[in-house]
């Protein structure tokens, strides 16, 4: 995750462009839809299943506490609050993550160490064993099936970096520390209760109001950044104001989620553990091998309309990781698009293949984008 979402991080960061304009030279203009649509709709699917999560969290911790507790109408109404940062844009995520952060890094140090005591000490802790049947392989696919999409969307929030170097810094920091941390936390924290739900679990080890803020705080940052980086690729398809695609899509995934999208979870994450990486794959290969490093945008450059080698690429790879058996699918499909990609486009040169159909000259800036 660190290594995908860390490239696509910096080409964002250098262009100063969400990753759905990246898409328009690997993909071409209007191959680039297509991909902002599976985006869009994708990460508003995420957004329902928080809202969803979000409810059931809500009912975990009061579950006698009345109307507002009641699983739909908490997730009705935090998908409403959650929705209110992302219409900020930019500037609303960065508060809300200024606030949580702390209070997730230390509400999961609390948990370490409350299920350290509750197991009789650190040595014990290691030797309970849980009843899960997923293989390591499939648990990996289903853990970056959680941020493939965000790991491939990753230049939404990089584009607003001071330098590339700031960039890669944050995205390793966040991924391979906070995030790997805060996963461990939780393993740990299931681990010495035996409860496979995490409400349930930081209750049971005596985390009840910091359990309520860091689940909240967690969901929150999470969710307005899926409703962000979908209503920018969703601006890709339509010419509609931004702030205004976040009220609809937010609305709609808010009815979604209350209504149990939140049952159909690890299918459709594995689905995109494997999906997604591929495009990513396609974006390094594009930017960093074919066009070394720099890209242009605005008024008077030309665009493809669909890029030939670059959807015969993702399509093979997507089916090619999902089939292989050996070694891990995520890895599979990011690596075999990324060749592809470049073996093909080689082809389609050598034989004198046009790669898209037409070209045109883009007219105007998309200022929605930078």
């Amino acid at each position: 995750m660190t290594v995908y979402a860390g490239l696509v991080g910096v080409a964002g960061a250098r262009e100063g462009v969400s990753a759905a304009m990246l898409t328009r030279h690997s993909f071409g203009r209007q191959g680039s839809r297509i991909i902002s649509a599976m985006v869009a709709f994708t990460l508003a699917g995420w957004y329902a299943y928080q809202v969803g999560f979000f409810g059931i969290t809500i009912n975990t911790i009061f579950p006698n506490a009345g109307f507002l507790t009641d699983p739909k109408i908490a997730g009705l109404w935090g998908g409403l609050l959650m929705m209110s940062s992302a219409y900020i844009g930019y500037r609303g995520l960065s508060i809300i993550s200024n606030i949580a952060v702390p209070a997730i890094i230390i509400t999961s140090l609390l948990g370490i160490v409350k299920s350290v005591q509750a197991s009789g000490g650190w040595e014990r802790l290691t030797y309970l064993t849980t009843a899960g049947d997923l293989t390591t392989n499939a648990a990996i696919v289903v853990v970056v099936g959680c941020f493939a999409v965000g790991g491939a969307v990753q230049a939404d929030i990089t584009r607003y970096s001071r330098s590339a170097k700031q960039s890669i810094f944050a995205t390793f920091i966040g991924y391979m520390f906070a995030h790997s941390f805060v996963i461990m936390a939780g393993y740990i924290i299931a681990l010495a209760t035996g409860l496979d739900s995490l409400p349930a679990a930081m209750i049971s080890v005596g985390l009840g109001i910091p359990a309520l803020i860091v689940l909240i705080a967690g969901q929150w940052t999470t969710n307005d950044n899926n409703l962000y980086s979908s209503s920018l690729a969703f601006s890709n398809m339509v010419k509609i104001k931004k702030s205004t695609i976040v009220l609809i899509l937010g609305t709609i995934a808010t009815f979604i989620g209350v209504l149990g999208i939140i049952d159909y979870f690890v299918p459709w994450m594995s689905l995109l553990g494997v999906g997604f990486p591929p495009v990513a794959g396609i974006i390094i290969a594009d930017y960093y091998i074919l066009n070394k490093g720099k890209y242009d945008f605005g008024a008077g450059v030309e665009f493809g309309d669909f890029s030939r080698p670059a959807f015969i690429a993702w399509i093979i790879s997507f089916a090619l990781g999902l089939y292989i058996e050996w070694g891990i699918q995520t890895i599979n499909s990011l690596v075999i698009s990324f060749i592809l990609y470049l073996v093909l486009m080689k082809l389609f040169e050598s034989k004198n293949i046009k790669v898209f159909n037409k070209t045109y000259i883009e007219i105007e800036e998309d200022y929605d984008f930078r």
